[in-house]
C-alpha cells in the first residue's frame, strides 16, 4: 500500500508542478483567478441567492434550492475532511510552488472550491440537461484554477470534483 501511495503523491507532485510551474503565460494568469472566483463562496452562494429571488420560474426556483443545499453540504462536508486530513497545501510544501492566490491558511484535501463548483454543476444539470457541457467546463475550470494558482495538488481536485459531484447528485434523489 506504502508503494501505491508513493506512485500517487508522485504523480500528483509532477502533474502540479507541470500545471502550476511550466504550464504558465499571461493569459492564462489572468483567467485562472477568474475561475477560482467563480468556485469561491461569494460567487457560488450569491447566484444560488439571486436565482432563488429572482423568481424566474418554479423550474429555476426549485432548481437555485436544490443548488443551494448541495452548496451548503459540500462547503460543510469539505471543511471537515480538510480538517479531519489535514494535508497542507502544496505552495508550503513544493519548493518553488507559485502562489497566484490568497494565502489561505486552512488545509488542502479536497478543494473546496472545486466540491462548491461540481456540486451545483451537477445540481443544475439534472434540471437543465441541455446545460451540461457549460456546466462541466465552468466546474472543471474552477478545478484546474486551483493547482494552477499554487492552492491544491491535482488530487485534492480530484477528491473535491468526486464530492461535489455525489453531493449534487444526492441532493436530486433526496429531494424526489
Amino acid at each position: 500500500m506504502q508503494y501505491v501511495l508513493r506512485v500517487v503523491y508522485k504523480g500528483d507532485l509532477l502533474l502540479f508542478t507541470y500545471l502550476n510551474k511550466r504550464a504558465q503565460c499571461k493569459f492564462m494568469d489572468k483567467l485562472m483567478p477568474c475561475c477560482t472566483f467563480l468556485g469561491g463562496a461569494t460567487f457560488t452562494v450569491g447566484v444560488s441567492l439571486l436565482l432563488m429571488l429572482a423568481g424566474w420560474g418554479k423550474v429555476v426556483g426549485t432548481a437555485a434550492v436544490q443548488g443551494a443545499v448541495s452548496l451548503a453540504v459540500s462547503f460543510a462536508a469539505s471543511a471537515a475532511l480538510k480538517k479531519m486530513l489535514g494535508r497542507p497545501r502544496p505552495h508550503l510544501v513544493v519548493p518553488g510552488a507559485r502562489l497566484k492566490d490568497t494565502l489561505w491558511k486552512d488545509y488542502s484535501f479536497p478543494s473546496g472550491h472545486t466540491a462548491a463548483s461540481f456540486s451545483l454543476a451537477a445540481s443544475y444539470a439534472a434540471f437543465f440537461p441541455q446545460l451540461i457541457g457549460p456546466l462541466a467546463l465552468y466546474a472543471i475550470l474552477v478545478g484546474a484554477s486551483r493547482v494552477y494558482l499554487g492552492q491544491h495538488y491535482p488530487t485534492d481536485v480530484l477528491a473535491g470534483a468526486v464530492l461535489g459531484t455525489a453531493i449534487g447528485i444526492a441532493a436530486q434523489i433526496l429531494a424526489r
